[in-house]
């Protein structure tokens, strides 16, 4: 197996070294100009006694062009969100299978060119929505399905997280996610609660957002926003309400759902469930002990590998989470235009 990588920063070497316990006879190159060639660990603590490119024979390249004598069987994009659409585009022209990281793009520009070129060259893109793959996620998708609750009243999302504390070996301020002309901004980098959403309730009717950046951050993008979804789900009307911040020091990651019968509460970074059926006076807890942040990202790459072997659409294909993705760009319109998004005229700016 050959498998062409496209940033080596953390997440791109996370993905580097799952591959490697997943096919350790894997070939690993990948298109380099400049970067970090220290080790980043699963703990984002950086070696700089480690050569990367040393250590795991990484064959290097400068351009696609010279890469496809190494033959890549397909190609990991990790590089910053806003060369995800434009090196995509080229590995697509190429007909090379693509595992595209998270989020897709930061605005609408060359997505609806990426969508038709995959469809016409039938290549295979898979988005890193790893949160897909969290038993969490997995068993609030079945409640929401099997209608534990009854009828929705309301949801209410808090994603909140201190970028600042994130990479330790750069300055925050160094980070994409802070820059504007890499495609930061919190919505898009923590877009995984978004596609979630999407996931379990489709998209919505409207949006409005509020916020921008309001911290004292050195920063060129929005870090805190509030949300206000008008929701439809199985033909009931009712509203998610979102806070989103990378400006928080006190992390909190927790989606709470009501209903006719009582509620779900589940806390993200615990990994753990509370159902409470106040109709039959019940308490149901699913807690995941054994669950480890690393196990969503072998999984996904393990399954991606296996749709390619049996050439089946991953579940996460680009055209199946455009619609979490749109919302997220919505979100950023809104915020702009500081006005009312209809999501139905969103859905027109990318057609599958």
């Amino acid at each position: 197996m050959n498998v062409l990588f496209f940033g080596l920063g953390s997440v791109g070497q996370r993905h580097l070294r799952n591959l490697l316990k997943i096919n350790p006879d894997a070939r690993i190159a990948a298109i380099r100009k400049k970067g970090r060639l220290f080790e980043i660990g699963y703990d984002l603590q950086p070696d700089y006694n480690t050569d990367i490119v040393r250590k795991y024979k990484i064959e290097l390249f400068s351009s696609l062009k010279e890469a496809k004598a190494f033959n890549p069987d397909f190609a990991i994009v990790a590089n910053p969100t806003s060369q995800h659409v434009p090196t995509a585009l080229e590995l697509a022209a190429n007909d090379i299978p693509i595992f595209l990281e998270k989020p897709i793009s930061e605005s609408f520009d060359q997505l609806q060119d990426l969508v038709q070129l995959a469809q016409e060259r039938d290549v295979p893109i898979m988005v890193g929505y790893m949160m897909r793959f969290h038993p969490g996620a997995i068993k609030m998708k079945e409640l929401i399905d099997n209608k534990k609750i009854g009828k929705i009243y309301s949801v209410i999302l808090i994603v909140n997280s201190y970028m600042p504390s994130w990479h330790k070996y750069e300055q925050y301020n160094e980070s994409y996610a802070g820059k504007k002309s890499l495609g930061g901004g919190v919505v898009v980098t923590e877009i995984h609660e978004l596609d979630l959403l999407n996931w379990y309730f489709g998209s919505p009717q409207r949006l409005w957002a509020v916020g921008g950046k309001l911290s004292s951050l050195d920063i060129d993008v929005e870090d805190t926003v509030g949300i206000l979804f008008e929701q439809e789900f199985d033909r009931e009307k009712f509203p998610i309400v979102i806070n989103m911040s990378f400006a928080q020091k006190a992390m909190s990651r927790k989606m709470l759902i009501h209903g006719e019968r009582g509620k779900i509460e589940w806390d993200i970074l615990a990994s753990k469930i509370t159902v409470e059926d106040k109709a039959d006076n019940q308490q149901q807890v699913y807690d995941y002990p054994e669950f480890q942040r690393n196990d969503m990202f072998i999984t996904e790459l393990k399954y991606f590998i296996e749709c390619l072997n049996k050439k089946t659409e991953p579940s996460t294909s680009l055209n199946k989470v455009l619609g979490g993705h749109s919302t997220a760009l919505a979100i950023k319109d809104s915020l702009d235009t500081k006005s009312i998004v209809e999501y139905p005229d969103v859905l027109r700016r990318v057609t599958v």
